[in-house]
């Protein structure tokens, strides 16, 4: 059900008051619209100094509004003439925080001040698989978190906040899929593509293990995501990075993860939580071991991190968003 409202005067009003939008001052939103539309109905200050933002967008694609933060570079508004590279960050699904995730459980605001990039943690809905939904309800408007995260939202972006078209993307758990995804699916948006702990093989037996999983857990259809796995194998086949791994050439890639054993950054995980992060990341870090081997057997280069013991959890995600930020800002610069 689209969630549009249609009173022009009270739309950022009511965006406002949609559950997870912060109750913080409001900003002066850009003019800007993507091609189809699309357009941020609302921002908010999240801190003191104006540079962390929700957004609210009004996402033709999705049919519903969906969540942006962004952090502006320090001197974003002292030199209104330039334009910058950005860094998007891809969470998880709800359970992650989603777009609120990064900021939350790593201290992503501390590597930005001096950075000079646009950083861009866009949400991605309840179980999105930043995918162009196949059969979802009679809308086929409705969830194309695709075109929502490479197509409206790097628009909005570069019209609306002054990027320059650079860009790399990282993403954790099912944000890591998304970046390696969205780099082989739409070539030329990301220049870095990196994933920490993704599930990276849909279609063999552990990756479509953790999607349908992963679907239902959100209440919603498996099958309306790319359509049953055998009548549709073909489609199921086109959302997999590791089978489409040959596209990735041309872009940087960075891949990790543990192998579920519990490692160095484990000794606080709650003992409740312990066995579901050992399994997530058992069955991620079979995939991402896989997308490895597929690589290097296609000869296309990619920087590898199999650390060996660790779980499905923040505290490496944190540990690898600080490896290979330094790398991204190096690419963006060039």
């Amino acid at each position: 059900m689209r969630l549009f409202a249609r009173w022009g005067t009270v739309l950022a009003a009511v965006a406002c008051a949609l559950p997870g939008v912060p109750a913080v001052a409001a900003a002066a939103v850009p003019n800007a619209r993507a091609d189809d539309g699309s357009h941020v109905v609302a921002q908010t200050t999240v801190d003191g100094d104006g540079r962390v933002l929700d957004l609210t967008v009004r996402s033709a694609g999705v049919g519903a509004y969906a969540m942006v933060r962004l952090i502006l570079p320090r001197d974003w508004a002292a030199e209104p003439d330039r334009n910058w590279p950005a860094v998007y960050l891809l969470a998880g699904e709800t359970r992650l925080q989603d777009y609120r995730g990064w900021s939350a459980n790593t201290d992503v605001r501390r590597l930005a001040d001096d950075a000079g990039v646009l950083v861009v943690m866009p949400g991605s809905g309840p179980a999105g698989f930043f995918s162009d939904w196949w059969n979802y309800g009679k809308d086929i408007a409705l969830n194309q978190w695709e075109t929502f995260t490479a197509v409206e939202l790097p628009q909005l972006i570069d019209r609306g906040y002054r990027g320059d078209g650079r860009r790399a993307a990282a993403g954790l758990s099912l944000g890591g899929y998304g970046a390696i995804e969205l780099a082989a699916r739409r070539p030329g948006v990301f220049r870095y593509a990196a994933s920490f702990s993704g599930n990276l093989n849909p279609t063999g037996p552990a990756g479509e293990l953790l999607t349908g999983a992963i679907v239902t857990s959100a209440h919603l259809d498996p099958e309306a995501l790319w359509g049953d796995r055998r009548r549709e194998a073909a489609r199921w086949a086109a959302h997999d990075p590791l089978v489409n791994a040959g596209r990735l050439r041309g872009t940087e890639l960075y891949l990790s993860a543990g192998n579920g054993l519990p490692g160095p950054l484990d000794a606080k995980l709650p003992i409740d939580v312990l066995p579901g992060a050992m399994l997530l990341e058992f069955l991620c870090g079979a995939q991402t071991t896989a997308m490895a081997a597929r690589l290097r057997a296609l000869g296309v280069p990619a920087t590898v991190d199999l650390y060996g013991p660790g779980t499905h959890q923040w505290a490496y995600w944190q540990e690898q968003l600080h490896r290979t930020w330094p790398r991204m800002l190096q690419v963006l610069a060039s």
